[in-house]
């Protein structure tokens, strides 16, 4: 799905139907397109998490999977891959914070909610480093609720609003006299959220009732007014049997020009309307109307002439999906009124066609098939499975609403998601009333004018470092070789220093569940030594995030202090223990482990495998000596020369002739291995060596499995003549005491990725199951070749709730609330 359109359609679809002009070209350059290119050249992504609840008992998990999408075409990012995320409290401080590694767009992890919170709101933030350099809201915040059954008061008792707040916000931002304004309604109670259904009357300075109106749930509301400089207005709105008297303190403007909006059914009517005064001062002079979504853009000349209004209608299908922005510029292209418009046509958002439950013992197996899912592309959803009663998921976003809506408001949003679950004729409404309120976009033209972005926050993809040679350690006269050991799952590398250079790059690692960095230098007489290096890491800490937006946190829920009252710090097993109960059960016999171990390593494996362990390491003093021992010949030798890059990654679909297999074990230099059948190929953890040089006297605890393949058997051309296959021990610090490697602490790493723990409840059945409960987190699920999603969870003992969301590569969204009554 391509949701992104050439806007130059808008033009040519423009309808006059009052005196005035809409001119189709404008001015070949000025400077707004100039400085609006500028400024959105530069690609934005947003971010979004799924949280599996909104309100959490301490000792749980909070369980998120981050979504990050381009903001232009709303696909998820294949480019991106360091997020950080965080957790602060009310005063701002930081509880916790991670860097995790993003996988075609998509993430996911966890936070332990552990002696470090207490009853209270928190905000958990997740951004990219490049996001840094905007002042749009593209990156994730949102309230949740933590609650401490120790410390949770139990006072809290309903409070009812003593004082309401009303704001009056006229659509494009100006209330112009003599004219017909629409003015948006905001009634908000103490908490920030909107006072529902509140009813309100417009009165002038005679108290004569001018028109009235009735906020929606939410309370939004509007009415129309044609103000006088010469009268004074107030609303009076009348909430819970009480009526509250606010003036309209909006500056009445003798002269300007408004934007008003229309819909009716597939068009939207775009209105500019001024007054007597104005026309005798603007008359024939050039104004500039600016549609644009932060993407593309179209821009037309603007003249009034014999009348004090112009609309223009535009087909829906001609607008780009999702928000608009319609700017007015003045003679001196100064931004003067702005107005925002949604359109939900080519919003694809797909949502499961059947699903079926089967119980298989204690457990319950799901399955959901997406039949308009494109199978072959890149798909990811998750799941969280909470009791259909839930007090604790009472979330304001999904990821619809915050890749179009969120990303391009001011203003906070209650029930954001509302607007983009089972959209209708008056949900659409809904949310045209939700735009006048919000006034002007989060694109400041303050900043689109102003100098070009200094991106001074680089694009980041993994951690980068910096060894720099220390003076004793440079060679003027030949190539220097290193040797970064693998560090969890990554691979070894290795790198060629020319002569003179002090410095060399070792770029994107992902460093996950260790901090250490193991680095040799390579010597063809000495084999391995401790590398003489001083190391820059970047990113080397996480930066902080300056986030002045509003957050409307969960809605308090007083019913928590009678609900916990029944509940006590047992209802959720100590993890320590459950751990300790765990091990002790699955403990066995190292000699199992290690047969259990080999015959999984040895699945599709057509040599001989070998799993090192302590004996090996303390028998055979090198990789050479256990090679020779089982039988093969080794040839340790510094007369041959190995080209600058030491690693050859063959595509697998190509083929090498044996003349070049034959050429490339000629220059393979420092350490050749053959059997009777000829030369090996060697390769380290699937990646052929050309330069094999630095495993001359290569030490065993270095190496986790070796195979050896004699004949080659299922390796091609590229081993006719055998492989020898070496697999490096993922746990160097056990072997920090050789004296070969060098070993540096790595500020920032990437935390492993963690799965949820699920909490054990006294009863599955009583109110605080049903009300604060998990049942199960499923963080990154993909359909199969069908359409199908299957995941297994505890069988419940009360109904659900599926709270579905995910994304596809071709910008499509998964968003499903589904309930399901179980028998």
């Amino acid at each position: 799905m391509t949701i992104r359109i050439t806007l130059n359609t808008y033009l040519i679809i423009f309808s006059l139907i009052a005196c005035g002009t809409f001119s189709g070209h404008t001015q070949e350059t000025s400077e707004i397109t100039d400085k609006y290119k500028t400024y959105t050249k530069a690609a934005r992504e947003i971010a979004y998490l799924h949280l599996n609840k909104s309100t959490f008992i301490k000792g749980e998990d909070v369980g998120f999977t981050a979504y990050i999408l381009d903001k232009k075409s709303k696909n998820p990012s294949l480019i991106t891959t360091n997020l950080y995320v965080s957790i602060e409290d009310d005063k701002q401080n930081i509880i916790k914070q991670k860097l995790i590694k993003v996988v075609d767009g998509v993430a996911s992890n966890t936070f332990e909610l552990d002696s470090l919170f207490t009853s209270g709101y928190y905000k958990i933030k997740a951004y990219t480093n490049w996001m840094l350099n905007f002042n749009e809201k593209n990156y994730f915040t949102e309230s949740i609720r933590v609650i401490d059954y120790d410390n949770e008061d139990s006072s809290n008792k309903p409070m009812i609003a003593d004082k309401i707040d009303a704001q009056f916000l006229p659509e494009s931002g100006h209330l112009l006299n003599g004219v017909l304004n629409v003015i948006g309604v905001v009634i908000k109670d103490n908490f920030g959220y909107g006072i529902p259904f509140a009813k309100g009357e417009v009165l002038d300075k005679n108290n004569t009732l001018i028109t009235t109106f009735e906020t929606n749930q939410f309370g939004i509301g509007k009415f129309q007014l044609i103000p006088d400089l010469n009268n004074e207005y107030k609303v009076n709105i009348i909430s819970t049997k009480e009526t509250f008297s606010f003036n309209i303190n909006q500056k009445i403007e003798s002269t300007g020009i408004i934007i008003s909006l229309k819909s009716l059914q597939s068009k939207v009517f775009i209105s500019l309307l001024t007054n007597q005064k104005t026309l005798e001062i603007l008359k024939n002079k050039r104004h500039t109307l600016m549609i644009h979504n932060g993407d593309y853009f179209d821009i037309m000349d603007v003249y009034f002439t014999d009348s004090t209004e112009i609309t223009k209608a535009i087909d829906y299908s001609n607008t780009a999906s999702g928000m608009n922005i319609l700017t007015l510029f003045n003679e001196d292209d100064l931004p003067i009124a702005e107005r925002l418009f949604f359109n939900h046509e080519g919003i694809e958002i797909l949502k499961s066609d059947h699903v079926s439950a089967t119980r298989s013992n204690d457990s319950l197996n799901l399955n959901l098939n997406f039949k308009d899912i494109d199978t072959n592309a890149f798909n990811s959803l998750s799941i969280s499975v909470l009791p259909q009663d839930t007090r604790s998921y009472k979330r304001h976003q999904n990821l619809v609403s915050y890749s179009f809506l969120e990303p391009y408001v001011n203003g906070t949003v209650e029930q954001a998601k509302y607007y983009f679950t089972d959209v209708d004729a008056k949900k659409k409404y809904e949310l045209d009333n939700l735009l006048i309120t919000q006034g002007w976009s989060s694109y400041d033209w303050n900043d689109i004018f102003s100098e070009p972005l200094d991106k001074k926050h680089k694009f980041e993809q993994g951690i980068t470092v910096k060894a720099n040679l220390i003076p004793k350690e440079l060679n003027k006269n030949s190539e220097t070789n290193y040797l970064m050991h693998a560090i969890g799952t990554e691979a070894p590398r290795t790198f060629s220093v020319q002569p003179n250079d002090k410095s060399f790059l070792i770029e994107s690692i992902f460093p996950e569940g260790t901090n250490t960095l193991f680095l040799s230098k390579a010597s063809a007489s000495k084999g391995l030594l401790p590398a003489k290096l001083y190391l820059q890491f970047f990113p080397n800490s996480i930066p902080p995030l300056d986030d002045t937006y509003g957050l409307l946190a969960p809605k308090m829920d007083y019913r928590i202090s009678e609900t916990i009252n029944s509940y006590n710090s047992k209802t959720i097993l100590n993890k320590s223990v459950k751990i300790q109960k765990l091990d002790e059960v699955t403990i066995k016999s190292i000699a199992a482990k290690n047969r259990q171990r080999k015959e999984k390593f040895s699945k599709g494996r057509f040599g001989r495998v070998y799993l090192i362990n302590e004996e090996d390491e303390r028998t055979f003093s090198s990789l050479a000596h256990f090679l020779s021992f089982k039988g093969l010949l080794v040839e340790e030798s510094t007369s041959k020369s190995a080209p600058n890059n030491p690693f050859i990654e063959e595509s697998i679909s190509g083929s090498t002739s044996p003349e070049d297999l034959n050429i490339m074990r000629e220059i393979q230099g420092g350490f050749t291995v053959s059997s009777n059948n000829g030369s090996l190929a060697i390769y380290l953890d699937d990646m052929r060596l050309i330069d094999t040089s630095f495993l001359m006297r290569y030490d065993l605890s270095y190496i986790d499995a070796i195979e050896i393949n004699k004949f080659g058997v299922g390796e091609g051309l590229r081993g006719a003549t055998g492989t020898l296959r070496i697999y490096s021990n993922k746990d160097l610090p056990k072997v920090i005491n050789r004296k070969s490697i060098q070993d540096y602490k790595i500020p920032l790493t990437f935390s492993e990725q963690k799965k949820i723990y699920i909490p054990k409840y006294s009863s599955y059945k009583d109110d605080f199951f049903k009300d604060y409960g998990i049942i199960s987190w499923e963080p990154e699920l993909k359909t199969d070749h069908n359409g199908n999603v299957s995941f297994k969870i505890a069988s419940p003992k009360v109904p659900i709730t599926l709270y579905i969301e995910g994304v596809t590569l071709d910008g499509s969204f998964i968003f499903e609330e589904k309930v399901l009554q179980l028998n």
